[in-house]
């Protein structure tokens, strides 16, 4: 199924409150880096930025398993929410809450066309993957139980391919630390301007377009 008219609408509009929020958040955020540029030129680099995700999104990274109606995922927008493992910051991202509570049961599917550009583990996101996608934009999957294989920086990923299993590794120093939060997926998107190489974007509104676009999976 695909979003009406009107519902596809109601996402650009939030889009374009996004980009204009985004642009607050950066303009506090850059030491006046970006402040330098006029406000139009600020604008259309971000709309370009953000269109860019919409260009390479393909998939929602949790199918619909063909075997079990129950096995659903939930989620809200988190963006920002505080977070205080190795201290105080805001939640850049959005966390996918499984209906079965179970480690290593959910498939992680790519949502785009890319190449892999980090893997293995981090003190925070446990067992990670970041794909960078055709448009420049990077894509996060955190918190893995393990890989669908033994990938490497460098390997071409296409939309849908399987990438590992959601779990609920990370916030320790040693490989393999879990049972620290409940089981989820950590979705993040980043992209690059010239002032700043790595910047968040919500990724909230760009899940709930996909989930209009959900491949069905076999798992129970």
């Amino acid at each position: 199924m695909r979003l009406s008219i009107a519902s596809y609408g109601l996402l650009l509009i939030c889009v374009c409150l996004l980009i204009h929020l985004e642009l607050a958040w950066i303009s506090g955020h850059s030491a006046g880096e970006s402040a330098e540029l006029p406000a139009a030129e600020q604008a259309r680099e971000y709309y370009e930025l953000y269109e860019n995700v919409w260009k390479d999104l393909v998939y929602f990274p949790i199918p619909e398993s063909s075997e079990d109606e129950k096995a659903e995922v939930s989620f809200e927008n988190s963006w920002m929410f505080e977070r205080t493992y190795g201290g105080s910051y805001g939640h850049e991202g959005t966390d996918l809450m499984p209906s079965v509570d179970r480690s290593g049961y959910y498939p992680v599917l790519s949502m785009t066309d890319g190449v892999v550009e980090n893997i293995g583990w981090l003190e925070k996101g446990g067992w990670r993957i970041g794909i960078r996608s055709v448009h420049d934009v990077y894509f996060y999957y955190a918190h893995l139980s393990s890989y669908a294989e033994d990938f490497q920086k460098g390997d071409v990923i296409s939309a849908g391919q399987l990438l590992g299993y959601m779990g609920d590794t990370g916030y320790g120093k040693e490989e393999g630390t879990s049972g620290q939060f409940p089981v989820h997926l950590h979705v993040g998107i980043y992209v690059r301007t010239e002032e700043i190489p790595e910047l968040a974007v919500n990724p909230y509104w760009f899940l709930r377009y996909l989930e209009q676009h959900k491949l069905k999976y076999s798992f129970s």
